[in-house]
């Protein structure tokens, strides 16, 4: 896959994500998609090991009645405009942990004691975020939690594009963030989620491996989830190498 072929494919399943909102009978006026995927195409398709995330939804804002609204951007391509970048990850924990997580996979780190501290190396984010591949399974703007059952109803409106994603990125390791997140996916995978290959336990963080299409396949719990950063982010780490 060269540069040009996966921006330009990039590209295409963008438009996709734009046409599907419209047949989902989104308002665009309201709301728009939050696109993803890769910002640095070369430095992705460079890096070793690929690393692809999947999480549930993205989330903007809300109107009076807190209903979501927004979007029409691109994550972390856009993030850098106006400071967006900077005020978005110092108040958004699950982002935060991503880059602390992927910094250290992508630079053969192998503990969070190790990492820098992102406020004292802002630059971390730059460094991490632009060479992964980051995707949700939803593609509009939602709540700032996601219950199971709306999860299930965003699968079935966007999983084919997830997937289209999987299958363009081609990473050799996938990390699926969230509780519900791989359970629903599965049906379309085929995992015996009972029988990982291994488990790894970080202090109160524990993460599945498993094996998908020949893929180191990571699940992990929510970047977000209620556990200290550096059990998540060793775990995660751990799995990885």
């Amino acid at each position: 896959m060269t540069t040009a072929a996966l921006l330009a494919t990039q590209v295409a399943l963008h438009a996709q994500i734009q046409t599907r909102a419209i047949e989902l009978d989104y308002d665009p006026k309201k709301v728009e998609p939050i696109y993803d995927g890769v910002v640095d195409a070369e430095g992705y398709l460079s890096t070793s090991p690929k690393v692809m995330w999947i999480l549930k939804e993205p989330y903007d804002d809300f109107d009076a009645n807190g209903m979501p609204q927004g979007g029409g951007w691109t994550m972390f391509k856009d993030f850098d405009k106006e400071g967006r970048l900077a005020a978005t990850l110092n108040r958004n924990a699950a982002l935060r942990n991503v880059t602390y997580a992927s910094y250290a996979i992508l630079n053969g780190m192998d503990s969070y004691s190790n990492l820098p501290w992102i406020t004292d190396k802002p630059e971390m984010y730059e460094s991490a975020l632009r060479r992964i591949a980051y995707c949700n399974i939803g593609k509009m703007p939602g709540q700032t939690t996601t219950s199971t059952a709306w999860l299930k109803k965003v699968a079935g409106d966007w999983k084919d594009i997830l997937f289209k994603q999987i299958d363009l990125y081609d990473p050799d390791v996938i990390i699926v963030c969230g509780t519900d997140t791989l359970q629903v996916l599965n049906g379309d995978m085929g995992l015996d989620l009972s029988n990982p290959k291994r488990t790894v336990k970080q202090g109160k963080s524990v993460v599945d491996i498993h094996t998908w299409r020949g893929k180191r396949l990571i699940w992990a719990p929510h970047p977000a989830a209620h556990l200290p950063p550096q059990d998540w982010v060793n775990s995660v780490i751990k799995a990885a190498r």
